[in-house]
């Protein structure tokens, strides 16, 4: 199940090809995906960029952590 999420985030998240060469479709779709962020964080961190700079991709992630975090703690029961 996991694979079936990940590989598809992974090919629209702009790691392997650049989101403006995508369609206008996917790049929609790519502002959703929280993977589209760690990659854009990971990759300005990699040019040297501060982490200032990429505020709003670390905020996006962090608000993804907070959401799925909630969620589980609400769906998840020890029974």
């Amino acid at each position: 199940m996991g694979a079936a999420i990940l590989y598809p985030m992974l090919v629209v998240s702009g790691l392997f090809m650049p989101i403006a060469s995508m369609p206008p479709m996917l790049r929609s779709l790519t502002r959703v995906l929280p993977l589209t962020y760690a990659v854009s964080l990971l990759e300005g961190i990699w040019k040297g960029d501060s982490w200032l700079t990429h505020a709003g991709d670390v905020a996006a992630l962090v608000l993804v952590f907070v959401v799925c975090t909630a969620l589980s703690a609400k769906v998840f029961r020890w029974e």
